[in-house]
């Protein structure tokens, strides 16, 4: 109410002195009255803010000039010295968003320069000039060279406020932005309209420029406010989000939505959670290391029942945000607790399946030790046996052994060549050579050829990783096993397809049906695919035979 009072008097006091149409004389006079009622609105609002005090300042120091009108001395001086002050303020306001204090000391020099010039600028007008011109918005008139010094410095002054604004702007994150986009949007404009509207009064071609250049500055001063308003109540609304927050939060406990809702929440895209494990480091919801910077203003610890369950990892402008960020905290906390107790699980599993893959790697690597020892050893002393009895044979042939002695070496040469038919067999099967030589390709086709029935197959003859090209094998050969001594089939068909960062291995066959997935067999096949990290689909009717597919990753 005190502010319409004044702005009232204003306007009746100007009214007659005015050098302007009231289409621009009034929106002049009402942008006190804007930056007051916005001020005491946010002040009420934000009382640790100092935000709402200084545009309380601007909108009240705005109608000092008024006090020129009654010619009454005192108050003549008080007003022309300060006429310029509100825009000393206004500036200052501006760099002191959104804390309303100033953080740097280079804001002070611009702050305290800007507040020297426009008040001793003026003082020395007042002391030199005769006769002393009242000073009124729009007057445009310079009695002394002290005016456009006045109007030169204040450039100065405000071309530098505009530069740090800009930079503050460059280096903030996200939610600085988006908080004080309108706040810094309208005071860079208001600042430029009146540094062109000052040097205009300079240069003097000035009168067509007067009245658009004033009305545009001052509906801008007139939106100002409100828009400063707008960004300090952003806050405020953000904080009602929170009742949404723990509605979303109940729909999944998945940390990589928990990290969603509090990034929206929160404003800040570029939010990470790490989550505490009980050896002390941070991971991220898929299990990733999170490295915690040093920075406090960018780390938020979140505890729960004196345990640290995670550190919210945000923009550093959120530290001025204590309330909402305490807000979320305490509305997410019990959800990080469970998305904790989530990460820790599924780094148990990987734990347990890198544990399988280990194994299995080893035991691959026995394999492969034993088949080149039953390769390089045993094999060959039984072919180097063999090679000795045929030449024993031949030696004594006819001369010293009897028929029957004949008869069983040649029992022994043959058995001999059983054993290392089989014994090559064997190893083969255990890790065959032409897998690692050739590749998966070759290798079905080996198996094709020493089928006991017809199979059909489609390998592409490209490389896969050692480990991948073992696993394809082990199941075309164990599932080829199982078709030949259950499946009563006639025939079986083999295709491996490469697509979309997997390989699909299908074998299937025209038998009986109805395997049992819960059979040691088809378990085992099952346990090795899943230590890749694969999956295994078996389709087995009672009259339609038997499709077992095995999806396994591949990086390309």
């Amino acid at each position: 109410m005190a502010a319409v009072t004044e702005t009232a008097a204003a306007l009746s006091l100007t009214a007659g002195a005015r050098p302007l149409s009231w289409p621009v004389w009034l929106p002049l006079q009402l942008v006190g009255l804007s930056f007051v009622v916005a001020g005491v609105i946010a002040w009420r609002r934000e009382p640790a803010n100092a935000t709402g005090r200084l545009m309380a300042a601007v909108g009240l120091t705005w109608y000092l000039g008024d006090l020129q009108v009654g010619r009454q001395p005192v108050l003549f001086a008080i007003g022309f010295c300060l006429f310029y002050l509100p825009s000393a303020i206004f500036t200052h306001l501006i760099l002191a968003l959104p804390t309303g204090r100033l953080q740097r000391r280079v804001e002070w020099a611009v702050v305290l320069a800007l507040y020297a010039s426009v008040t001793a600028t003026q003082v020395l007008r007042y002391l030199v000039e005769d006769p002393r011109e009242p000073q009124v918005w729009g007057s445009g008139r310079y009695m002394s060279v002290w005016g456009p010094v006045a109007t030169w410095l204040g450039a100065v002054c405000i071309t530098a406020a505009f530069w740090l604004v800009v930079q503050r702007w460059w280096v903030a994150g996200t939610p600085v932005r988006r908080r004080l986009a309108v706040m810094w949007s309208a005071g860079a404009v208001a600042g430029v309209v009146a540094l062109v509207w000052g040097i205009l009064g300079v240069a003097h071609p000035w009168p067509a420029m007067q009245a658009p250049m004033l009305l545009t500055f001052a509906l801008v001063l007139i939106v100002t406010p409100f828009g400063i308003l707008a960004g300090l109540l952003r806050v405020r609304l953000a904080r009602l989000g929170v009742a949404t927050l723990v509605m979303r939060l109940q729909e999944s406990a998945d940390p990589g939505h928990l990290r969603d809702a509090l990034s929206d929440v929160l404003g800040d895209p570029g939010l990470r959670i790490g989550l505490r494990m009980e050896d002390g480091r941070f991971v991220d919801s898929a299990g990733g290391r999170v490295e915690v910077p040093a920075d406090p203003r960018r780390v938020t610890v979140v505890a729960r029942h004196h345990e640290h369950l995670a550190t919210l990892i945000h923009d550093p402008a959120l530290s001025d945000q204590a309330p909402l960020v305490e807000a979320v905290v305490a509305a997410a906390s019990l959800a990080l607790e469970n998305a904790r107790l989530l990460a820790e699980q599924r780094l148990q599993l990987e734990e347990v399946r890198a544990s399988r893959a280990r194994i299995v790697a080893a035991a691959d690597e026995e394999r492969s030790r034993i088949q080149r020892d039953l390769h390089d050893g045993a094999q060959h002393r039984l072919l180097a046996v063999s090679l000795m009895v045929g030449r024993l044979r031949e030696e004594l042939a006819g001369n010293v052994l009897r028929p029957e002695q004949q008869r069983m070496l040649t029992v022994v040469a043959a058995q001999l060549r059983d054993i290392i038919r089989e014994l090559r067999q064997l190893t083969e099967g255990i890790d065959p050579p032409a897998l690692n030589e050739q590749g998966l390709s070759a290798v079905v086709e080996m198996l094709a050829e020493r089928a006991p029935l017809p199979v059909k197959f489609a390998v592409p003859g490209r490389r896969w990783p050692v480990s991948l090209e073992r696993t394809a094998y082990f199941v075309i050969h164990e599932a080829l096993s199982n078709v030949y001594k259950h499946a009563g089939a006639t025939r079986a068909e083999v295709s491996v397809e490469d697509a979309s960062h997997r390989l699909v291995v299908r074998i299937s066959d025209d038998g009986v049906g109805g395997a049992d997935p819960r059979g040691s067999g088809l378990r085992g096949l099952r346990d090795r695919v899943t230590t890749v990290g694969g999956t295994m689909r078996i389709d087995s009717g009672r009259l339609g035979g038997t499709t077992i597919t095995a999806e396994l990753p591949c990086k390309s």
